[in-house]
């Protein structure tokens, strides 16, 4: 997505490459080429890919380059694995349901085994998804669950676009618990809780 160039750049700015923007979509590709930048991107990730088919993809790079491929050990909260999964697979999104808002953190993927590790450490549901070929889907939506993510996340930030979402889930609780988004028109409760909604939309 163009929101995310901004961790592309951090990327490009340690190991090089390019960032383009791709024809006919709003969306950027990096692309990284030259050999010293591969060895040095191996490197740095080599023991820490979890995702299925990157370890496949992980292990023809390092045949190709003659480097021994170091597989993860199991995984615990005090990894930064689970803020990079959720920058590439997850969304945070809020919903009125009952004619209330409800807060919705969650993370999806064709194979469980690549979601499955959320439940362990924060909780919540996964549950299978016929639709779109079929995804299991891993989400949480109680206060508590959430604001435990959210911990986690304060120690290991999220770099994408979905974290300006991930800043304003004090302010959400907020101006929930005091009904904003049930009071009169013109109110300043209804002014507060608009300029929320206008934030929570606001992903550039």
């Amino acid at each position: 997505m163009l929101q995310d160039e901004h961790a592309l750049a951090i990327i490009k700015q340690k190991l090089g490459g390019s960032i383009k923007l791709r024809s006919g979509v709003k969306a950027l590709r990096y692309r990284l080429h030259n050999k010293k930048g591969m060895i040095e991107l191996i490197n740095r990730i080599n023991g820490k890919i979890r995702h299925t088919s990157r370890i496949k993809q992980l292990e023809s790079l390092c045949i190709s380059l003659n480097i021994k491929i170091i597989y993860p050990s199991t995984i615990t909260i005090d990894n930064g694995w689970f803020s990079g999964f959720f920058d590439a697979d997850g969304t945070i999104t809020y919903s009125i349901k009952n004619n209330s808002p409800q807060l919705t953190i969650s993370v999806t993927n064709k194979l469980l085994v690549d979601v499955i590790q959320y439940k362990n450490v924060f909780g919540g549901n996964v549950y299978f998804d016929k639709g779109q070929n079929g995804y299991y889907k891993w989400s949480i939506q109680s206060k508590e669950d959430i604001y435990f993510f959210k911990e986690y996340i304060s120690r290991y930030p999220s770099l994408s676009n979905k974290k300006q979402r991930l800043f304003l889930i004090n302010k959400y609780y907020y101006l929930k618990d005091i009904r904003a988004y049930s009071a009169l028109p013109g109110s300043p409760l209804a002014k507060a809780w608009k300029i929320f909604h206008d934030n929570w939309n606001n992903r550039g």
